[in-house]
């Protein structure tokens, strides 16, 4: 398995030096198959997680080296607030890097914890560079989906097969930590699919979910929108086996967000409207032939509960930054201490304890108090600057306001599944796809300013002409 992965790893790493822009894209592929290879692979090694991060980080190296990765100043979006806000974040992870490093004398941790916070900022430039135009946007978005929407969709066959086939099991297994829940009275078990763990197979069913329904409400063709409803209905189902409601929440997150933007500007809310109606008509009719004493009825009641309990999820979220608080003096612990892999140091996680498992809690507990007021200082005025580059997407076209709506959505949802869980945003491979969004989102931002920019030179051009005040450039004299 490892000469396989060589061989991979060595064909993707050629790829990405001749065009960068394909090695993107094939780091979906790798992402894809990491988990199911470790699996496969004897002892279940760890170093899997971070295959399709080596991958993205020649991806990064590439387009460097072709000046293409776009450029710091971008981040701010021409906002003072959020300039200062990236530079506080950016100061903040540095000093509790050293922290890091001098407190627990392991430079493994500081390195998971800078993987964290700076994976999604590159991820965000190659975004940025890689979403030129319309058409590249559709072929990330069609790549994933196409890549890892099927995959998201073994989890049935987990339902079904997991005795006999390996690759179908949770990793835990195969050493003895296998994910349980305790929920309504019984206990089942978190189905993975062919993923490591049922969170992460929830989260891609999810995000494969919401880039179908973007990419079927831009699509005329009534047929597909029939075809793509199928489809979000069976992803919608795999995350219910998964049990983690949760991305169950920031499903609905996205509609409502990307609806009402849509609808406040005008443009695109009746076709998606349209849209999300087919995608109800299929999901009432699946729900009626479920067999309510089959074991899927159980894992549907879990999901059932998932608005139930959110205010539930939010207060325990402010009891772990409470405790976070408390663990950290304040001052914070230096970053990595709650990263996946992090329980390889010694005292760094009973240090951290279970105050990590929401949001802001991870937050405090590595940045202490002031990295917090940071970083909500940093996504407030970059929510603020993005809501208002909402007015400048739909005076700029249709299209890219759709875009724009969506993909603030996107990650507005999970942000808000991110405070009150944090266990899936510590792998590698869904911050590279979350910070790559980012940079589409921005890149169709910067797009639209472009446009509108040049209608208003336009325009007063014109006022000139009428006015006789304008005298066209001399080219060149014959």
């Amino acid at each position: 398995m490892l000469i396989l992965v060589v061989l991979v790893s060595i064909v993707a790493v050629l790829v990405t030096i001749t065009d960068w822009r394909a090695g993107l894209l094939l780091v979906l592929l790798i992402g894809a198959v990491q988990d199911p290879f470790r699996k496969l692979t004897e002892g279940v090694p760890a170093y899997y997680v971070v295959w399709s991060a080596a991958i993205f980080g020649v991806v990064v190296l590439a387009a460097f080296a072709q000046n293409s990765l776009a450029r710091f100043r971008y981040l701010s979006l021409g906002a003072p607030s959020v300039k200062l806000g990236w530079i506080l974040v950016l100061l903040v992870v540095a000093l509790q890097t050293i922290h890091s490093l001098l407190r627990w004398q392991n430079p493994v941790l500081p390195a998971l914890g800078v993987v964290f916070y700076l994976a999604p900022v590159t991820a965000l430039l190659v975004g940025i560079a890689y979403a030129r135009n319309e058409k590249a946007i559709k072929r990330f978005l069609t790549t994933y989906v196409l890549i890892l929407g099927p995959l998201a969709l073994t989890v049935y066959l987990s339902l079904w097969y997991k005795d006999a086939y390996p690759v179908l099991r949770d990793v835990g297994t195969f050493s003895g930590q296998q994910i349980i829940i305790y929920d309504i009275g019984t206990a089942f078990e978190s189905l993975p699919g062919t993923f490591r763990v049922g969170e992460i197979a929830a989260w891609h069913a999810a995000t494969a979910a919401v880039f179908l329904i973007v990419l079927a409400t831009q699509n005329r063709s009534f047929a597909l929108r029939v075809v793509v409803a199928v489809a979000v209905v069976l992803l919608i189902g795999a995350i219910i086996l998964t049990g983690r409601r949760k991305m169950l929440m920031a499903l609905t997150i996205f509609l409502v967000v990307q609806w009402s933007i849509l609808a406040l500007f005008g443009r695109g809310a009746g076709r998606l409207t349209v849209t999300l109606l087919i995608f109800g008509v299929f999901g009432s009719f699946a729900l009626t032939l479920l067999d309510p004493s089959s074991t899927q009825s159980i894992y549907v009641q879990r999901g059932a509960t998932v608005f139930d309990e959110a205010i539930e999820r939010f207060a325990t979220a402010l009891d772990l930054l409470r405790s976070a608080i408390s663990r950290s003096d304040g001052l914070g612990l230096g970053v990595g201490v709650t990263s996946q892999g992090a329980q390889h140091v010694g005292g760094a996680v009973a240090a951290a304890g279970g105050a990590a498992e929401a949001g802001l809690g991870k937050i405090v507990v590595e940045l202490g108090i002031p990295g917090a007021l940071a970083l909500l200082w940093l996504v407030g005025s970059l929510t603020i600057r993005l809501w208002r580059s909402m007015y400048l997407l739909a005076q700029a076209h249709e299209k890219l306001l759709f875009y724009g709506a969506s993909f603030l959505a996107f990650l507005l949802a999970n942000i808000a599944t991110f405070t009150v869980a944090t266990q899936v945003y510590g792998d590698p491979f869904v911050l590279i796809i979350l910070g790559t969004v980012a940079g589409m989102l921005f890149s169709v931002i910067i797009a639209a300013s472009q446009i509108v920019e040049q209608r208003k030179r336009q325009r007063l051009i014109s006022r000139r002409v009428q006015a006789g005040l304008y005298e066209p450039p001399i080219r060149g004299v014959a």
